[in-house]
C-alpha cells in the first residue's frame, strides 16, 4: 500500500472530546459508522482482489463488516498527525471467520488475517514508507512483534489471539502507537502518520475471512498518566 503524504493536512482544527475506557480525552478524530455516508471519505486500496466492506446496522449502531473471498484490499483514511501529540489509536473489532491456514507452508501464505488495523507513515515509495500493523490471529500469541513477509518496513504486532470468547460480541483495543513504533523499529517516529486503515484478507490461502470494525479513534492521553517523552 503506497500513500503519498506531501499534501496531506489534518481535516478541521477543532479538537473533540470522546469517551474511552481510560477517561475523557482529547480526540483528534473518531469514526462511529452510524451514518449512511460514514465511509464516503474512506478510500479503497486493492492489493489482490476486492474485499467487500459494507456498512451494517444493529439498532442505531453502525459498524463495518469486511468479507474476503480469496481477496486482499484495505479501506484507508488519509489523516496527517503527530504521534507525539496523538499517540493513542483505539478501536473495536470482532472476527467472525478466520482464513484457513491449515495448508499454509510459506510465510507469505501465513500472511492472511481476518482483521488488521494500520497506522501508515507514507514516504516516496512503498519500501521507504513505514507501517505499524495490528493483527488478530487465530494461533499466534498476543504480544508477538514481527516483520511482515512483505518487508521489514512493515511491523506486525499481534494484539489478539484465538476466537472470541463465548458471549463476547466486541473487543475494544487501545494502543500507544508512539511506543509501539519505537519498540518495533528501534527508534522514535521521525515523520507524521499519514493514514489509518482497516483490512481483512484471505488471498494467500485462497480461503474466506470475515470481521467487524467499529469506533476507531485517534486520541491523546490528556488526563491519563503520560508516557510519551521528548
Amino acid at each position: 500500500m503506497i500513500l503519498r503524504s506531501a499534501k496531506m493536512v489534518v481535516p478541521g482544527a477543532a479538537v473533540l472530546l470522546c469517551a474511552t475506557g481510560l477517561a475523557a480525552v482529547a480526540c483528534l478524530k473518531a469514526f462511529t459508522f452510524d451514518a449512511s455516508n460514514a465511509l464516503d471519505k474512506w478510500s479503497t486500496m486493492i492489493l489482490n482482489g476486492p474485499v467487500e466492506y459494507r456498512l451494517m446496522k444493529h439498532g442505531a449502531n453502525g459498524y463495518v463488516e469486511a468479507e474476503s473471498d480469496s481477496a486482499c484490499s484495505a479501506l484507508y483514511y488519509r489523516i496527517s498527525y503527530s504521534l507525539k501529540e496523538y499517540p493513542i489509536l483505539s478501536w473495536k473489532w470482532r472476527v467472525l471467520k478466520f482464513p484457513d491456514k491449515s495448508k499454509a507452508l510459506t510465510k507469505v501464505e501465513h500472511d492472511d488475517y481476518a482483521a488488521r488495523m494500520y497506522v501508515i507513515f507514507p514516504f516516496l515509495s512503498f519500501s521507504s514508507s513505514k507501517f505499524i500493523e495490528y493483527i488478530w490471529d487465530e494461533n499466534l500469541p498476543a504480544g508477538v512483534v514481527m516483520d511482515s513477509p512483505r518487508g521489514s518496513n512493515i511491523k506486525q504486532i499481534v494484539v489478539r489471539s484465538g476466537p472470541p470468547a463465548a458471549g463476547v460480541e466486541w473487543y475494544t483495543e487501545s494502543r500507544n502507537v508512539y511506543e509501539d513504533y519505537a519498540k518495533a523499529f528501534g527508534n522514535k517516529p521521525g515523520r507524521s502518520a499519514g493514514a489509518i486503515a482497516m483490512m481483512c484478507n484471505a488471498d494467500n490461502t485462497k480461503s474466506r475471512a470475515e470481521s467487524l470494525f467499529d469506533e476507531i479513534s485517534i486520541v491523546n492521553d490528556a488526563g491519563v498518566e503520560r508516557r510519551v517523552k521528548e
